[in-house]
């Protein structure tokens, strides 16, 4: 009978075998690591396609990594970072738990240099060899995005790796893009306790700030913080961004906040906040003029599900002293869908007014109002059913009246007044809408064949609506989205009005909105009656090269008073008021109008019947067939096709 090895025994030569091992791996770690390091480096080397080296790597104690010389050099190009010395402290306890964690980080004079010239740049070369993988975790299905998943991943990677203590010194961020240089530079930064405070100096090309920066993290709560703040006069200004899109962001001081959290293994949340002071944008597709607003602030709750995304309705926008409560929601499954919802009963209407941000509605600006007002929005729009959108907004109003107009006073288009029109956003011609201007024609001198033909055409609705047509919006929406361009604007005559007379023809993204607000006080408040709006609008549309207002037409097309426009010559005229400089390409090399023409009076003259505007007789007689007479008879191009050039604007541009 073999005699049994005792536990202890077996014990004890198992420990020894541990120890011994431990002890090899301990003489040879530096061997290791270098090797370990060679390899990574190496296959790092080719994905990126970019020479990484470093000059040594050694443990320095038990448990703290050492590189000495780190650097990345594009191909044939200038280096792109490199860092005297590295020193990185590993958890022990985090290798039995295969979860690699970090101590105390330190390093020396890291340099991140950033060259473009044209196409040539040392750093573009990371978004071409850019890879993204995709894990099981972040996949669910047919290959679509577990967002809820995705987010979690990158929060547990950012905070998983967060060192216990980091110290940088000497760290500098150096760009040279083209003729304009940028750099910060921070002689130390140290996180300390999940808290650092810093200061940076910011360069954009000659002029020079200080920055002073401070934050949290935290890896136990799963929180972030960040606050960026000015040290002197001059505000924080964000580097490069003027040189690059002709914009300038400025601000005294701002501070994010963000908290992660998952609730379960199908959803995720991020709370957070961001308050910015005194802030100052500067660009010419938003405005002319500098946009200053005091202070805005977000507090915002982000919900992630596997397949959708969601701003929950708790979170606040305010600025100045407005707040809004959004709701927006996308979801990916079962199908593509985009969700905003917005619903504001009351609010104190002057508060809205006085914390517009000033430069961006420049008429409104000092305008004094009493009484308060409500505002609603439902979007819905499914990608594979766009015409099943959803579209319904409006502004409310309770006991709301104008107590002072600001820099515009509204009602002075109710006496005669000076036109300025403009042409490619310049000034090309001025003339008086009243009496003296020997064109100006009051509204009962226009027949009504004409007012009734530009109205089928533009506006059916004119005299009923309060400025705006919801389905109007909804449908250039709808046909915006299918070509992918501002194909449509669905503006009433009341919204046309307003852009011709009272806004600059500055292309610019919130004119549509200054052009909003104006129609409605204009209208909810009858500053200006509708028969009036309407004479003023007649008198001033542009009708051909040079011509605006009707009168001018007539003569320019048919050399007569317009009072004498037949029914078929006023559904001409009102086929170019969209696109009053296509009159040329209206006729073939016969004179006669082109097919598109002959359709549209088809369906104008039929819209008019249906409301009674013309007789049946009126309509089995017309042709459309009209005889050029006037100067434009002369500039008529028998062509077949449009310059594009000469395409027209949507009205809302």
């Amino acid at each position: 009978m073999k005699k049994k090895i005792p536990l202890k025994k077996i014990l004890l030569i198992l420990a020894g075998i541990v120890v011994l091992t431990l002890l090899a791996l301990f003489a040879l770690r530096n061997t290791l690591l270098n090797r370990v390091a060679a390899s990574k480096t190496k296959a790092l080397s080719e994905r990126l396609g970019a020479r990484i080296t470093y000059a040594d790597i050694g443990f320095d104690g038990l448990w703290t990594v050492r590189v000495d010389g780190f650097s990345v050099v594009p191909p044939d190009n200038d280096t792109l970072m490199q860092v005297e010395k590295v020193t990185i402290a590993i958890r022990p306890l985090s290798l039995l738990r295969l979860r690699l964690r970090f101590g105390d980080v330190s390093v020396g004079k890291p340099l991140i240099s950033l060259h473009r010239t044209g196409t040539k740049s040392n750093y573009l070369f990371l978004l071409d060899k850019r890879k993204t993988e995709n894990t099981d975790s972040t996949r669910s299905g047919q290959g679509a995005t577990d967002y809820a998943a995705r987010v979690s991943g990158l929060f547990r990677a950012f905070f998983g790796y967060t060192p216990s203590s980091v110290e940088i010194t000497d760290f500098t961020v150096a760009a040279r893009i083209n003729n304009h240089h940028f750099s910060f530079s921070f002689p130390e930064l140290r996180i300390r306790e999940n808290y650092f405070k810093t200061l940076a100096t910011v360069t954009d090309d000659s002029l020079s700030t200080r920055w002073q920066i401070a934050g949290i993290l935290n890896p136990a709560s799963q929180e972030a913080a960040i606050s960026v703040k000015k040290t002197d006069s001059l505000p924080v200004q964000i580097p490069y961004i003027h040189a690059r899109w002709k914009t300038l962001i400025a601000f005294d001081s701002i501070s994010m906040r963000v908290n992660f959290s998952r609730p379960d293994d199908s959803t995720a949340s991020i709370d957070g906040n961001a308050v910015i002071h005194c802030a100052r944008l500067n660009n010419p597709r938003i405005s002319p003029d500098d946009v200053t607003l005091e202070q805005s602030k977000v507090i915002y709750r982000l919900n992630f599900g596997q397949r959708s995304i969601e701003l929950d309705s708790s979170s606040i926008f305010s600025f100045n002293r407005v707040a809004f409560h959004p709701y927006i929601r996308y979801d990916a499954a079962p199908e593509k869908k985009l969700t905003i919802r917005v619903n504001e009963p009351e609010f104190g209407a002057q508060d809205f007014f006085s914390s517009l941000p000033n430069g961006l509605f420049p008429n409104l600006e000092g305008i004094r109002v009493k009484g308060s007002l409500g505002f609603h929005l439902n979007f819905e729009y499914a990608v594979n059913q766009p015409d099943s959108l959803i579209f319904d907004a409006g502004l409310t109003s309770k006991g709301f009246s104008v107590q002072q107009f600001g820099k515009t006073n509204f009602t002075f288009i109710n006496e005669p007044f000076l036109y300025t029109a403009y042409e490619k956003g310049q000034a090309v011609r001025q003339f008086m809408v009243g009496p003296e201007n020997p064109d100006f024609r009051t509204i009962d001198r226009i027949p009504a064949s004409l007012k009734n033909a530009i109205m089928t055409s533009e506006d059916g609705a004119f005299y009923f609506h309060n400025g705006f047509i919801p389905e109007a919006l909804r449908a250039s929406i709808i046909t915006n989205i299918k070509q992918k361009r501002f194909a449509r604007g669905g503006s009433t005559i009341s919204m046309q009005l307003v852009k011709n007379v009272f806004l600059t023809r500055n292309k610019i993204i919130t004119r549509k909105l200054e052009e909003m607000l104006i129609t409605w006080l204009i209208e909810s408040q009858r500053l200006v009656s509708k028969d009036r709006m309407f004479e003023v609008y007649l008198n001033i549309i542009e009708t051909g090269p040079m011509v605006y207002g009707v009168n001018e037409a007539a003569r320019f097309y048919f050399s007569k008073d317009v009072s004498k426009l037949t029914l078929a010559e006023s559904i001409y005229l009102a086929s170019i008021v969209p696109k009053p400089k296509w009159f040329r390409y209206s006729f073939d090399e016969n004179g006669n109008l082109r097919e598109h023409l002959q359709s549209y009076y088809e369906l104008v003259s039929g819209k008019m019947l249906r409301k009674e505007w013309i007789t049946q007789d009126d309509y089995d007689n017309l042709l459309p067939q009209i005889e050029l007479k006037g100067p434009a008879r002369d500039m008529v191009l028998p062509v077949d096709s449009i310059p594009a050039e000469e395409e027209a604007d949507p009205d809302f541009i």
